[in-house]
């Protein structure tokens, strides 16, 4: 049920691919290119393309959570300047009411 996970937590879960990408990567990478086989030579291949999809992701996600986080931000601030305008409005009403 991936799509109740939280953005973070997917963060963390590209992240931690990537590493394990990363780490195999190196390893093909330390293989002079004439020793390597035809399957080697495909790994590697595919292996950079991996890596490439899970940075898009990543970027998008993060993209995705900054954006998340700019709209909370306003709506806190708008939030805000509407308790301090009734705020006011409250204070003026309390000035006018007059016990009898």
């Amino acid at each position: 049920m991936n799509f109740y996970r939280l953005p973070r937590e997917k963060e963390h879960d590209l992240e931690r691919r990537f590493e394990l990408l990363n780490r195999e990567l190196r390893a093909m990478l330390a293989i002079e290119d004439w020793q390597k086989t035809e399957a080697q030579k495909r790994r590697e291949q595919l292996l950079l393309d991996e890596l490439v999809i899970l940075v898009n992701k990543r970027d998008a996600l993060v993209r995705d959570l900054d954006a998340q986080e700019k709209e909370a931000e306003e709506e806190d601030e708008h939030f805000e300047r509407t308790l301090e305008q009734n705020k006011g409005k409250m204070a003026k009403k309390e000035d006018k009411c007059v016990i009898q």
